[in-house]
């Protein structure tokens, strides 16, 4: 009999919820599903990889869930996804880095880069209301202020940009890093910059930045790549029910 159970854990992802597998009463792998019942993860033990059609049907018969967000390096989980689904499509690009470049010349002197305070609130909303005509670049800014996850840039008494540094559910020694900037400063390769120096920032913790961004976002695509990454992976939106 198989069985899936709501674990315990405080690094959920976003609003996601961590189950565990059970079959005949043995663990054999844990599930992460958001809200939407969308899959972000799923892990079996070595032993139970046997059962993996089974195990990924019964989740989809069960309705735990009903699409999933795959990462093309994990080709147990896509193989799987590739299994069931009824239409897929690219949703997001995944980025590592690949060489150093120097830091872009920018008109700009003596930018500051400092950890965003709480009364940079306001202004890092505004920014966030019209980030590339995306409406949702800082998931939580209360609690990424909170959580010293937010960088601002600065000229002077002129806000530029932000930046955003997190560690990631994937490695804890893996760090995802991203940036948007003041619209009025676009173009002008501030964006590379504050990329540069987030990347420089997790090089000196001992850190490896990652970043990623929509598949249809080609500004940001060219931003990340014009830093020293390359898109190596995809992210896949997989729909397991007929829409």
């Amino acid at each position: 009999m198989l069985y899936a159970q709501e674990l315990n854990t405080e690094e959920n992802v976003q609003e996601c919820k961590y189950y565990k597998i059970e079959k005949n009463s043995i663990w054999v792998g844990y599930i992460c599903v958001d809200s939407n019942k969308t899959l972000w993860e799923f892990y079996l033990v070595k032993n139970a990889m046997i059962h993996s059609q089974e195990i990924f049907k019964f989740l989809i018969d069960m309705n735990y869930i009903n699409s999933a967000e795959c990462i093309t390096y994990d080709h147990t989980f896509m193989s799987l996804c590739l299994d069931f689904k009824k239409k897929s499509s690219c949703s997001a690009y995944v980025f590592r880095d690949n060489i150093d470049v120097n830091y872009p010349a920018t008109k700009y002197d003596n930018i500051s880069m400092r950890l965003a305070k709480k009364e940079d609130y306001n202004s890092l909303l505004e920014i966030n209301k019209i980030a590339e005509g995306w409406n949702d670049f800082f998931s939580d800014l209360d609690e990424q202020i909170r959580m010293n996850e937010v960088f601002v840039f600065h000229s002077g008494d002129e806000l530029l940009g932000a930046g955003t540094y997190k560690k990631t559910w994937l490695c804890r020694n893996y760090y995802d890093i991203g940036m948007v900037v003041a619209s009025k400063y676009r173009n002008k390769g501030i964006g590379t910059y504050i990329i540069l120096k987030l990347k420089e920032y997790c090089y000196i913790n001992n850190q490896i930045p990652v970043c990623g961004c929509w598949y249809l976002n080609y500004p940001s695509k060219m931003t990340l790549e014009k830093a020293g990454f390359i898109a190596n992976h995809r992210v896949i939106r997989f729909e397991f029910n007929e829409q």
